[in-house]
């Protein structure tokens, strides 16, 4: 699990660092040192999935008419695919988060709480061709 509290954002006073000073209109006081993270610094499980089609065609009536058969199965070795972990940190005062899901707490910063995909199945086919 990860602790949110060393993702908080360091904020960074106004007026100092390049941040404007306070006036009339306010402060912006969600200015952060952050910003030099790159792109996809966290990542997801791997993800691997296995399809099979088997075919096989039968000629009817000196090959005016084919019949062919399908077998397709879809993730045959039933391999769960994870989906990223969550990311429900809460930075700032009035900060609405997604909804969570049922049984998931505040500190589920981290976790990997379902998978994505399907699990294994097989579809069997039949067609005339003429």
């Amino acid at each position: 699990m990860l602790n949110a509290s060393d993702f908080y954002p360091q904020f960074v006073q106004p007026g100092s660092n390049g941040v404007p000073p306070c006036d009339s209109s306010g402060c912006d006081i969600f200015e952060s040192g952050f910003g030099t993270t790159g792109r996809n610094t966290f990542r997801g499980p791997f993800q691997v999935r296995f399809d099979m089609s088997l075919a096989k065609q039968f000629p009817i009536m000196r090959d005016r008419f084919r019949l062919r058969f399908e077998a397709d199965g879809f993730n045959i070795f039933n391999q769960p695919d994870f989906d990223a972990p969550n990311n429900n940190a809460f930075y700032f005062p009035g900060y609405s988060a997604p909804p969570l899901l049922p049984g998931q707490g505040q500190g589920s910063l981290g976790y990997i709480t379902h998978t994505i995909g399907s699990s294994r199945f097989f579809q069997l086919s039949l067609h005339l061709l003429f």
